[in-house]
């Protein structure tokens, strides 16, 4: 487990949240920047803190799969990220 100060952890998520909103990272390394920089946690440590299974979390971390964002927020709740889903209008 990584010791953290509160002032330390806030340039973290900022940076994260920055790099997310900029495109320098994708979700995959999201999920892996909070489990290593935040937790300092392994897969499987991670996998089994957030109780998903180990393989959900490495496929996710690889860009494998396309999870639904329910498992997202699952993963990403820790590092204090939500993901949404942005509507799309077409107008006809």
């Amino acid at each position: 487990m990584v010791r953290l100060t509160g002032e330390q952890r806030k340039e973290i998520l900022a940076q994260l949240e920055s790099d997310l909103a900029n495109n320098v990272i994708g979700i995959g390394d999201l999920v892996k920047q909070v489990r290593t920089q935040l937790y300092g946690m392994t897969q499987t440590q991670y996998a089994k803190f957030i109780k998903v299974s180990d393989k959900t979390l490495r496929d996710i971390e690889k860009g494998n799969t396309d999870p639904r964002v329910s498992v997202l927020n699952k993963i990403l709740a820790p590092g204090g990220f939500q993901l949404s889903v942005r509507s799309v209008r077409r107008d006809i």
